[in-house]
């Protein structure tokens, strides 16, 4: 029995929710809709019957939501252990005047008794001998003052930071007093004069006023400084061999020109280094080291000697190769990334 009424008090707030919810959902259910919940016969015509209009969808879904929502709210106080609502009543404060009333003439007077002040109590010569207070003295500060004139519960300081009385202070040893023999020692300059060398300039309370030229240019003794950067290195090698023995191979006539390839219809350069894969108008960058753009060279001989020029792309790892193929080829310039093509 013991056991049943812990396991009720443990379960209190569950089993209060479970009637409270039953008994709002009979009210809602039978002052809206005329229906019982605890009639069988209603529940059977229930089970037979249709439900139309708005207040037959009304009824549907509170008879569909209710079990759901009441295994939900009874599975969150069994976890929590507390209440789903709580109601706060209003404290209703009491005026003071109604607390204090006066006692009435037939009451018995109740004398109190005294209770220990917190303050400490006084000697007997300063509970005799009434304090002089200043007349602009606050209320607030009359007892602080009475305690600090009889130095009543003054701070007790430690024997670390007490001085003792007793302790002198040992005297300085005396200065040893200086010989004749010892101040002959030292002996005293005949005269103070210094030796002032010439070119130290003079100064004077006039002053002196130089000229200022601002259009002639600064010179100063001193070196600019130089940053010691590398500069990078331009190289010019381009390997035409493929292109070479490809002609030689084909029985075609060509001349060499440093780095082009000239035949009696093209002007050919080769680009095989993969370093270089930053292109401009110029010139083309690689990590410390720059070539002359065969791009602008092409297009001056071309000009120059009528000649259709030829770009061989060996490495066709250049940056936005996709966008520069079509401007080249645009301004006459054949790209091939094969001696074939030739």
């Amino acid at each position: 029995m013991k056991q049943i009424i812990e396991t009720l008090k443990s379960y209190k707030h569950a089993i209060i929710w479970t009637v409270c919810y039953v008994c709002v959902m009979w009210a809602i259910l039978y002052f809206m809709f005329n229906f019982d919940l605890f009639s069988l016969h209603q529940w059977h015509h229930l089970l037979r019957a249709e439900l139309h209009g708005f207040a037959g969808f009304v009824f549907g879904i509170l008879m569909l939501a209710a079990l759901p929502l009441y295994i939900a709210s009874t599975t969150l106080i069994i976890r929590t252990k507390k209440p789903l609502i709580t109601i706060r009543f209003p404290q209703i404060k009491i005026p003071t005047f109604l607390k204090s009333l006066p006692q009435s003439a037939d009451s018995p007077v109740t004398t109190e008794t005294p209770t220990k002040s917190e303050t400490p109590s006084l000697g007997p010569d300063a509970e005799n001998t009434p304090a002089e207070l200043p007349p602009d003295l606050p209320d607030e500060l009359r007892v602080a003052f009475i305690r600090a004139r009889h130095k009543v519960g003054t701070s007790q300081t430690s024997i670390f930071n007490s001085i003792d009385k007793k302790s002198t202070i040992p005297p300085a040893a005396p200065q040893p007093e200086i010989s004749d023999t010892e101040s002959d020692s030292l002996p005293i300059p005949l005269d103070f004069d210094l030796d002032i060398p010439d070119d130290i300039p003079a100064f004077t309370d006039t002053p002196t006023f130089t000229e200022i030229n601002f259009d002639a240019p600064e010179t100063t003794d001193e070196t600019p400084l130089a940053f010691d950067i590398p500069a990078p290195d331009f190289d010019t090698t381009v390997d035409n061999s493929e292109i070479i023995n490809h002609l030689t191979t084909t029985g075609t006539d060509f001349t060499t020109r440093q780095e082009l390839v000239i035949t009696p219809t093209y002007v050919i350069t080769t680009h095989s280094d993969p370093r270089f894969w930053v292109t401009d108008t110029d010139n083309w960058f690689a990590s410390g080291a720059v070539r002359p753009s065969p791009i602008k060279r092409l297009k001056s001989i071309s000009e120059s000697e009528n000649l259709t020029p030829v770009l061989y792309l060996a490495a066709t790892n250049i940056m936005d190769l996709e966008k520069l193929q079509p401007e080249w080829e645009s301004s006459g310039i054949r790209i091939i990334t094969s001696v074939s093509d030739l």
